[in-house]
Parts: structure tokens; sequence; C-alpha cells
């Protein structure tokens, strides 16, 4: 017979096995799946959880769809597909090694924080440490809202998110044993340059739900900043900037000692006894350039900043938060050195040049404020965290003897739900 009679052959027989071997239409998805799985990238995350597809037409529109906590999985993608960054990177530190019970113990060297239990889609709380603090138990409630929330949202839309369990420390940042140990935790920063924060996994800080009394809810809070939206040429032509400095004098320090005595600068430190300088976040939205400096570890500020209008400012950054990989130099934000001593040369050009200041103050608003910051996007960020952890992480034992009992009949759910929390 003719060679080609014998090549169609092999080949529709070829196609015949796989197509036994992956299901039919699925199998390159399968074959993937298969090969790629293992990269960061894909983060074991599957978007075709989303059911029906809602894709048909849609498109993310900021001011229709910033507060809709319900998008799909498929919509989360197409409306934030930079959003997820870091839960990749977590994820490629942790393939190759194990979580287990032991690895997500809440460490003593942490002052507040909560571990989790996701049982048959019901949040449930297991542990919890500084409740007894106002301000720790604010965050550890804000970050369990913002849980809940995620979750509910999308109930008859994405498939079940699988049970799983974690620990969140809400200190300013993570600390772990020096015994050896590597522990998976949740936390809003890590350190860029430590290895001992490679491990951990980033989270949106309180501030993402409320921050009082300093700002309320979040929402509100962009709602303030919206009204004081203006061409940068009509706001304050200035610099503007609070806080104090003992919590980190190196750098705050510096900014101090830059802006003293220059006409386009509004800057005060404040102390506890003096508070007549003290504003209101929204306020300096009123100014055309907001400046950010870290404090015992990541700022909470440049959330807010973000927020105005406005030209955001930033020395080099040590800390890291889970939307910081967005920040682009003189893209979206004016970069400085971290002791300021190039803060006068840019101040000065940008006041002379505002329409190159305006450029940057678009984009900061489009990339944060209308798109990456906004509630929608932090629950699509948790849903993907949630989904992305369970896929590297063990198995939870849902249920522990009740009543000193061991038997396998008397056993009660792990932990008490969300609900009784309250």
């Amino acid at each position: 017979m003719h060679p080609v009679f014998w090549k169609t052959l092999t080949a529709l027989l070829i196609l015949c096995l796989l197509i036994q071997q992956f299901g039919g239409h699925d199998w390159p998805h399968e074959l993937h799946k298969k090969y790629f799985a293992h990269r960061p990238e894909a983060s074991g995350y599957d978007y075709s959880y989303s059911k029906p597809s809602r894709l048909r037409g849609w498109r993310y529109e900021w001011e229709r769809d910033r507060n809709n906590h319900g998008l799909s999985a498929e919509q989360c993608n197409a409306a934030f597909p930079k959003l997820y960054n870091d839960i990749d990177r977590a994820v490629g530190h942790w393939a190759d090694r194990e979580i287990t019970p032991e690895t997500i113990e809440l460490y003593d060297g942490n002052e507040a924080g909560v571990r989790v239990l996701f049982k048959d889609q019901q949040l449930r709380v297991v542990q919890t440490r500084g409740m007894f603090r106002d301000d720790f138990r604010l965050r550890i409630m804000a970050v369990l809202h913002q849980l809940h929330r995620a979750i509910t949202s999308v109930e008859g839309i994405d498939r079940p998110i699988d049970d799983t369990e974690a620990t969140i420390v809400v200190d300013d940042w993570p600390n772990f044993p020096n015994d050896g140990r590597e522990l998976a935790t949740w936390s809003f920063t890590r350190a860029a340059e430590s290895d001992d924060h490679a491990g951990v996994w980033l989270i949106p800080d309180f501030n993402f739900w409320s921050a009082p009394p300093a700002a309320g809810a979040y929402q509100e809070m962009q709602a303030k900043a919206r009204k004081h939206d203006a061409p940068i040429i009509d706001k304050k032509q200035k610099l503007v900037w609070r806080g104090v400095d003992w919590t980190n004098p190196e750098v705050r320090g510096a900014l101090l000692n830059a802006t003293m005595y220059e006409p386009w600068a509004d800057v005060k430190k404040m102390t506890w006894s003096n508070t007549s300088d003290k504003m209101a976040l929204e306020e300096f939205c009123r100014y055309g350039y907001v400046v950010n400096t870290e404090g015992r570890s990541w700022s909470s500020r440049l959330l807010h900043l973000l927020n105005c209008d406005s030209v955001p400012v930033s020395h080099d950054l040590a800390w890291v938060a889970h939307y910081y990989h967005l920040l682009e130099p003189d893209v979206n934000f004016i970069p400085v050195h971290r002791d300021f001593s190039d803060l006068g040369e840019k101040m000065r050009f940008f006041v002379d040049n505002p329409h190159v200041a305006q450029g940057i103050a678009d984009s900061a608003r489009t990339t944060f404020r209308e798109r990456y910051t906004t509630p929608a996007a932090t629950a699509c960020y948790w849903r993907r965290l949630l989904r992305s952890w369970s896929s590297v992480a063990f198995k939870p034992e849902g249920y522990e003897p009740v009543g000193g009992s061991m038997s396998h009949r008397e056993q009660g759910i792990r932990g008490i739900t969300f609900e009784e929390f309250l």
C-alpha cells in the first residue's frame, strides 16, 4: 500500500490512544497540567472552576465592578491578571517542601495571630493570640471578615474551596524560630531580602477592611479620597507627610532633614504632646505629591496614599506587601533614595513639569485605586490564595474528640465557627 496510507493510519491510532488517555477534548488541558503544573505560574489553580462561564462579552469596568466581591474565577483572571505574583512565588517555594500541621505553628515569637480551618466551606477559628489588645483584635477581626466575605460571595459560582488550614500572623512582621525550622505563615508583609521570610504567604492587610480610628471602612475611605480628585496643577504644589520619627529614624529622620525649610514641602513630625498638625487621611489627597515612608516594617499608609488622585513618592522599600510588584518607578510613582538625597532635585523637576507629574498620577490611579487595590481585587486575591495554598498544603483533620472521649463516635468539628467567634 501507499506510504501515505500507513502514515495516516498511524496518526489515527495515536489520536485514539490520546483520546482514551485524556478524555476527548480535554486532553490538551491534561497535558498542560501534567507538564506545567509544577511551575510557579500555574499555582495549582484551574480557572475552569467557574460554572458556567460568565465571560461572554464581559469586561472589567471599575465604576461598576470595583466593589463586586463575587466575581467568578474567570472574571478575576480577566480583570486582575497581574495581581497574583506573590502567591505564585510562594507556591514555587513550597512546591518541593512539605507543609504539615507542625509547619503552621503559631510561633511564640509572634504577639498576635489566628489559626483558621476551612471545613465544608465554613470558616472556623482554631486558635488566637493577642486578642486582649485592641489593635491586634481589630486586625484579627478585619482579616477574618475579609476571608468570610471572599468565600461566601461566590457560593454557587465557583467550585467549592477545598478544606484547608492556615495560620495568620497580624504583627507588623512575622517572627520565626532559630532552630532551623521553616514555618509557613500568612502575613501582611515579608522582608524582601530575608531568606527567613521566603516561605511567607502575603495577604491583604487589615486596612483593606477597615482601620479605625484613623480610617473607617475601606470603601468609605476610597469614596472620601475621590472627593478631592483634581488635575495635579490644581492641587497644592507640595509634598505632604505626617508621622512620628521614632519608628524608623533612619528613613523618617532623613525625610525631615531633606524637606526642612523647602517651599515645596509640608512635612511635619507628630508627637504625643503635639497633635495640632494632625491631618485626616483624605486631606492628604488635596496635595499634588504624597510621600510614603516605611515604619517598623511595611507602611500601611501607602494603600491610603494610592487612593488619592495624586503623585506617589517612595524611597527604596525593604518590605513587601502583596501588591508591591505592581509599583513601577517613574510610571506610577516617583522613586527616591532611601536617604532622600535626591528628593529636592526630583520635586523641583516635577513641580516645573506638571504634565509629567500628571501622567504618573493617572497611571497610579488606574493601576491601584481603579483596579488592583479595589475590594473586588482583594476578594479575588483571597480566593486565589486559598486554592493555591491548599494545592501544596496538607489536608487538615477536621474533627477532634469531645468531652475527653477518644471514641470516633464522639467527635466534634475543630474550632468554632466565624459566626460564633464574632
